[in-house]
């Protein structure tokens, strides 16, 4: 058996879920969805950013069950589907929600069309984190932006949350040599813990 076959589901099983409808929704989505159905009357347009993109494909169920109008964004779009999803979410009104995975929206790209920007899942590294969420906060914004950050109490989030602000901290020079040596061996202590 390959390294390949051990993480990837088998297309043709018994084992396969019908997720459209079994359909639970989670905490980290209901909140989303709270925020996205307060925003729909003002037509703000709203980014909803995850590392994961099978995360992406879930978050299109409630979004479609919702009559929330969106498109997507990530990693398996030529130069060519890019340009046209963004093009289509700046430019058409009727369309509110961008979902755009993590890595995807930090290459270049503009979105001053959104003015809200939600990330459902930590990213180890703030600056990728904060790459993306600076596509809609550029030169060119008029409206006032809102970066909402979903972390779940009690999860391996939290942790990771700790490893961003430590990240933070040597970025900033607060730490000295020896704690950066230390932190990257604690780093993965305490996200494995």
């Amino acid at each position: 058996m390959s390294k390949q076959d051990l993480i990837t589901a088998p297309t043709d099983s018994r084992f396969q879920v019908n997720v459209d409808k079994n359909w639970v929704e989670s905490s980290k989505i209901s909140a989303l969805l709270r925020e996205l159905e307060a925003l729909r009357s003002s037509g703000a347009k709203s980014i909803v950013f995850s590392q994961w993109t099978a995360f992406l494909d879930l978050l299109q169920i409630p979004l479609s069950r919702n009559n929330i109008s969106f498109t997507r964004l990530d990693g398996t779009l030529n130069h060519q589907q890019r340009e046209k999803v963004i093009k289509e979410f700046s430019e058409d009104k009727s369309i509110l929600v961008l979902l755009m995975s993590l890595k995807a929206g930090g290459v270049g790209i503009n979105l001053t069309a959104a003015s809200n920007a939600f990330v459902m899942d930590p990213w180890w590294n703030p600056a990728v984190e904060e790459q993306a969420v600076m596509r809609i906060h550029r030169i060119g914004q008029t409206k006032t932006v809102s970066i909402k950050r979903f972390i779940v109490k009690g999860t391996v989030e939290e942790r990771m949350e700790a490893v961003q602000a430590r990240k933070q901290r040597m970025i900033s020079g607060a730490l000295t040599d020896q704690e950066v040596r230390t932190a990257r061996i604690e780093e993965l202590k305490m996200l494995f813990s």
